[in-house]
């Protein structure tokens, strides 16, 4: 006896394979770029991530502070916390350099990341004139490096510097007028006594300012500091002055004789890695073209582009990848997730470094400096969040 199938299931027959194929593909499309939009980094997750690090509530840290660590070694560790103003000056600084790019919600945020590292920058300015220590200057404050160091009383124990004067400048929103004496004051704290003693010879007798506005505080350059300075000037169209043009000239000499890339911790001592001066070059180079610089931009692209094929880490890449764009460069995208996002906040590699080696003589200097003793890694999450954030700003176009 032979079975016939019933009508109503003839009417179920299997359909042709392309189509199934088809559909199986469009199914997929569908789940996998749920996962990956759910899998990405937005703008709105990095800026949220921010936020959430400056609102961090800890008896240590001053209210509005980003918290930021300490290491002997090259690893980012949180054992050691540290109070500083620095890092609210450069996210401000890169949250109102892309202002315009954000969207109404988003702006509100940058506005309260704003206001509240206002606030706390009162507790780092000098009592007496306007500029900025990279320590609290309220209150007593022990030497954050190693336990031998001694407890110095009165303020802080380093003197102001002009990396977090000029950086809290642009964060306080400080007019033209303030601009104009702190330039003229900042004048004096250059290389007045030549030749210096803490830098190579070729340097000694450049008259580029110091990094340190202590009058009993040795002469130190660092490019990068200088690349600080000088965006200085050029964002507030300052008449350029001697020092401004031989620290320009200083410089260009650096990047001549290539010590960025084979002395990078000499010539830089407080950031010492060649793709972080190149990432103050290019952010200095955007605010307005300077001819000398742009005559030598191809060295400059050459430099990045061979650090970018040369680097592992993820960190140092988005670095180098804003720098390469500043400069008109297209770089391969970075394929980010939010795996590698834990791998970028907590990197080992420190965009600042307290080296207190670069107030030695240079004879001492070198030999700190290859051993890499008495040089203290500054670690900052929300600081590696505002890079990528600035990434995703740059190629957001």
């Amino acid at each position: 006896m032979h079975y016939k199938k019933p009508k109503l299931q003839r009417l179920y027959a299997p359909l042709p394979s392309r189509f199934i194929l088809i559909t199986i593909y469009c199914f997929l499309i569908c789940v996998c770029g749920r996962v990956y939009a759910q899998d990405s980094i937005t703008i709105g997750y990095l800026l949220d991530k921010i936020q959430t690090h400056q609102l961090k509530q800890d008896n240590y840290f001053i209210q509005g502070v980003f918290p930021s660590y300490i290491n002997a070694s090259r690893k980012f560790k949180t054992k050691k916390k540290d109070n500083t103003i620095f890092y609210n000056t450069l996210v401000t600084y890169v949250l109102k350099d892309n202002y315009n790019q954000f969207s109404a919600e988003q702006k509100i945020i940058c506005d309260s990341i704003i206001a509240r590292s206002k606030r706390a920058s009162t507790y780092f300015k000098n009592k007496s004139r306007n500029t900025y220590n990279f320590w609290r200057t309220d209150t007593a404050t022990r030497f954050n490096y190693s336990w031998w160091m001694p407890l110095f009383k009165g303020n802080s124990a380093l003197p102001d510097d002009m990396d977090d004067t000029v950086l809290g400048f642009f964060m306080n929103d400080a007019d033209k007028d303030s601009a104009k004496t702190l330039h003229q004051f900042m004048q004096a704290y250059i290389n007045n006594h030549p030749p210096l003693k803490t830098s190579y010879k070729i340097y000694a007798y450049d008259s580029a300012y110091s990094t340190w506005f202590g009058k009993k505080f040795p002469v130190v350059f660092d490019v990068s500091v200088l690349c600080n300075i000088l965006s200085f000037v050029q964002q507030y169209n300052l008449q350029w002055t001697k020092a401004d043009s031989a620290s320009l000239q200083h410089i260009i000499t650096t990047i001549q004789r290539n010590d960025i890339v084979k002395h990078p911790a000499f010539v830089s001592p407080y950031y010492a890695n060649t793709s972080i001066i190149l990432y103050h070059l290019a952010r200095l180079m955007s605010i307005q073209p300077i001819h000398e610089l742009e005559t030598i931009k191809p060295q400059l692209v050459q430099i990045a582009n061979e650090r970018l094929l040369s680097t592992n880490n993820s960190f140092e890449k988005i670095i180098l990848n804003i720098t390469l764009i500043k400069w008109g460069q297209s770089p391969p995208p970075l394929h980010l997730s939010k795996k590698d996002f834990k791998n970028i906040e907590q990197n080992d590699l420190p965009f600042f470094i307290g080296n207190i080696p670069s107030y030695f003589k240079r004879s001492i200097k070198g030999k700190f400096t290859d051993l890499r003793l008495l040089m203290y890694n500054h670690y900052c999450p929300a600081w590696n969040d505002c890079l990528l954030l600035e990434y995703l700003l740059l190629t957001s176009n």
